[in-house]
């Protein structure tokens, strides 16, 4: 029996099969060729050329050419066709054992392609030398195309042209539109064949995520410090009129006895002793004409304290308002004044210039520290203080522009009532 003989169908698949391993033996051969070893070159052309004369005559034989007279028995072909197969095998398997002793272009480009960072080797022009799929994934969400010039790509990085921008310059960071975030970095390398620029690309999502929270948190951390400060300033108030409260019913108490002990004597002379109710007397009227106020009675003395504790120097020109109605407004103002003076404009100084006519007071806030980049809102302690303000019929306007101004305008002779009611609308 030979191959003559045999169908139409399994002449096609013994011609299938030379076809298959001389695809093996041919992309051996290349292999060979990529790692630099010759005698294993050698033999895999040997192989090659010798299977694809098999398959050239296989195919002429089944097209009814006899250019080679030679049939061999199918025993035969099968057996050499077997032996073809072995060889190719035997060369698969050294090149695989080769791949997992040794290092080549091959398997630092595969190793390249497993790492999650996106990695870029380019020429000083641009020519890229090594791109990572990592890379090419990145360049294809951003640009919508291939990375073809390295120079023109991190050009546009870093001066911000490309959509989802977080952050540009040196280190620009960008979203994705599937919300991951990656970072980009790039390096000057001195090779001995020339200078290569890499550039980087890392999966920042998780750090930038906790940046943002971070920052939200500092954002609501500061306003609660805020009110914190201005609560233990209340606070501190409420414990001064408590103690004052506790000094005003005690000198009643001593009024009282002294009205008791006053009405007895008159009453009955015989059963009092003069000197001793004229010196009850006298203790009482010193207490009332004498007594010099303490320090914690003096208006403003909080504001004034807190600006101390926070290592603001405030300067105040000219004489602060002491109307009842006014006071804590004036207070709450100075206030809020050496916290943003601290807090946003990390300045050291707080100025208060405080002008009045017949008619109104004029106080200016000012400070030393940085001016506002951006337009200022009346958000928070400003709002608050706007609506104080507001309530006692006055006005607040800010600036800007050279620097922060924040200028208060209260008419003069507020009652005690309008001021309670702007204290529960400001709460």
């Amino acid at each position: 029996m030979t191959f003559l003989t045999m169908s139409e169908f399994v002449q096609g698949l013994l011609i299938f099969w030379v076809f298959l391993v001389e695809l093996l033996l041919f992309f051996n051969f290349f292999r060979y060729l990529q790692i630099g070893k010759r005698r294993s070159n050698w033999r895999c052309i040997v192989l090659c050329l010798t299977n694809f004369s098999l398959l050239q005559i296989l195919l002429q034989q089944m097209q009814g050419e006899f250019l080679c007279p030679i049939v061999l028995p199918l025993w035969l072909l099968v057996l050499i066709i077997v032996l073809f197969t072995v060889f190719a095998v035997a060369e698969q398997y050294r090149v695989a054992k080769w791949n997992r002793s040794h290092v080549s272009a091959t398997s630092v480009k595969e190793a390249l392609d497993a790492l999650p960072m996106g990695l870029c080797f380019a020429l000083t022009g641009g020519l890229p030398l090594l791109i990572n799929e990592k890379m090419e994934e990145l360049a294809l969400m951003l640009f919508q195309k291939p990375l073809s010039d390295a120079k023109e790509t991190w050009e546009k990085l870093s001066g911000g042209q490309v959509k989802g921008l977080i952050q540009g310059g040196a280190e620009p960071i960008y979203e994705l539109a599937d919300s991951r975030v990656y970072g980009f970095r790039r390096e000057r390398l001195e090779l001995k064949e020339g200078v290569v620029y890499a550039i980087f690309a890392t999966d920042v999502t998780e750090e930038y995520s906790k940046t943002r929270e971070l920052a939200e948190k500092q954002k609501m951390g500061g306003i609660i410090n805020a009110r914190l400060k201005s609560l233990l300033g209340t606070i501190e108030y409420v414990t001064m009129s408590r103690e004052l409260l506790q000094l005003k019913v005690a000198l009643h108490d001593n009024l009282g006895r002294s009205l008791l002990a006053a009405k007895r004597y008159i009453l009955n002379p015989e059963g009092g002793d003069p000197k001793a109710l004229l010196e009850i007397w006298k203790q009482n009227l010193n207490h009332l004409i004498g007594e010099a106020p303490e320090d914690w009675q003096v208006p403003y003395y909080i504001a004034k304290k807190e600006a101390a504790t926070l290592g603001i120097d405030l300067q105040i020109v000219g004489t602060l308002p002491e109307e009842e109605a006014i006071l804590p407004v004036i207070d709450q103002a100075i206030s809020t004044h050496v916290i943003n003076v601290l807090r946003h404009a990390n300045g050291h100084v707080a100025m208060v210039h405080i002008w009045e006519d017949e008619k109104e007071y004029s106080i200016t806030f000012t400070n030393d520290g940085d001016a506002p980049t951006g337009k200022l809102h009346e958000t928070g302690g400003l709002g608050n203080l706007k609506r104080q303000v507001e309530a006692l019929g006055g006005s607040m306007e800010l600036s800007a522009e050279p620097r922060f101004k924040m200028i208060l305008s209260i008419p003069k002779g507020r009652t005690r009532h309008g001021m309670e009611n702007s204290d529960r609308r400001g709460f």
